[in-house]
């Protein structure tokens, strides 16, 4: 009888064990969720090669008041790098439309934006271009 309780204590455990490392995996999993992937350009020696870059933290996205009063629709077309530690580097807006009114806000956004970073055969590198195209539409659901 001993032996069987001790076989049910060590089965415990080890199922207790086992579920906190799901918990704990599940968790880091969870942090790095992608959001979305791009496709990035890395400039090396001449040559261009596309990344998948992706996306796994993001602030959000601020509809302009003024904007949001009139209920305007626009678009802005971002372009920006993305360091070896997975943050936004230099963007700036390529296009919009209505210009003048949304291009701050498509900034601000892109700036809080987070990537894993980005590598080519295992190493960590600088992604010199990505150009995203961020929609603003006060029906849309965020």
């Amino acid at each position: 009888m001993k032996i069987f309780i001790s076989k049910i204590i060590l089965l415990s455990a080890f199922v207790m064990l086992a579920t906190l490392m799901i918990m704990f995996t599940a968790g880091a999993n969870a942090k790095e969720k992608i959001l979305a992937t791009n496709v990035g350009i890395v400039s090396k020696d001449g040559n261009r090669t596309q990344v998948e870059c992706h996306l796994i933290g993001s602030g959000p996205l601020r509809y302009p008041p003024k904007a949001k009063k009139f209920r305007y629709v626009g678009q802005v077309i971002v372009k920006f790098a993305i360091d070896t530690s997975g943050r936004v580097v230099d963007p700036y807006v390529v296009a919009s439309e209505p210009p003048g009114v949304f291009e701050r806000a498509a900034l601000t956004h892109v700036k809080s934006w987070k990537y894993i970073p980005p590598t080519i055969d295992g190493v960590e590198t600088l992604v010199n271009e990505v150009a995203v195209k961020l929609v603003f539409d006060p029906r849309r659901k965020r």
